[in-house]
């Protein structure tokens, strides 16, 4: 067994304020997929996403993207950090 977590916004798509931030996604969200599917083939076990927090929600691929507001930005998370 082993357990992964992650403690920076550069994986999600939105930033921890809130704010959109694409091409920070698109840079780092892949690598967290590839460290993933590495880790499941070496372990020869599929991931167990946990329990979502405040923070996120796991899937097994990466982390979920929490719906948008109506006025484009995600959750504001800085009151936590």
């Amino acid at each position: 067994m082993a357990e992964l977590s992650v403690h920076h916004d550069i994986w999600g798509w939105y930033d921890f304020t809130g704010r959109p931030h694409p091409e920070v996604h698109r840079n780092n969200a892949p690598r967290l997929t590839d460290a993933l599917e590495e880790l499941a083939a070496l372990l020869d076990a599929p991931p167990e996403p946990g329990e979502p927090t405040y923070f996120g929600a796991a899937t097994p691929e990466g982390l979920a993207t929490p719906n948008a507001y109506e006025d484009g930005l995600g959750p504001d998370l800085t009151s936590r950090l």
